[in-house]
């Protein structure tokens, strides 16, 4: 889903959840399963996309990223820019090495550190359980 569509369709109850991830397959993987789950997905390629996509939508209600990325940020450079642009978002980082030891100064909502490889099925899971109480506080959809 592209940011235009969730500008103009982002009525439904559930918050959506913004997958940044430079790698196509392993972004594609996890979008299909996300979708496959009943959740709404918005797709970025890097942190300067998601950024736009941040600045534009109010309707996201989680962040997915990478840590490494190309671009003139990463992922924990996204997650320093979201603490002043979009300080409630929660923010899910994975990573193929080990967690910086400094996340939660970086970001306070960064909430989990997730390690590659990893089941894409476990991240459903842990996105569910974070966006649930959203949905359930917006109300049914209209």
């Amino acid at each position: 889903m592209s940011s235009d569509s969730l500008a103009t369709n982002g009525t439904s109850a559930t918050p959506a959840v913004l997958v940044v991830e430079d790698e196509a397959i392993i972004r594609m993987l996890l979008v299909d399963e996300l979708e496959d789950a009943g959740l709404v997905v918005v797709e970025a390629d890097g942190a300067d996309g998601a950024m736009a996509i941040l600045r534009d939508s109010a309707a996201i209600g989680v962040v997915v990223t990478d840590v490494r990325m190309p671009g003139s940020t990463d992922g924990l450079g996204l997650a320093a820019w979201m603490r002043e642009h979009a300080p409630g978002v929660p923010i899910v980082i994975t990573s193929g090495f080990s967690a910086p030891p400094d996340c939660q100064v970086i970001n306070p909502a960064i909430i989990r550190v997730v390690s590659k490889p990893y089941l894409p099925r476990d991240v459903v899971n842990l996105l569910a359980a974070l966006l649930a109480p959203m949905a359930e506080l917006s109300g049914p959809a209209q």
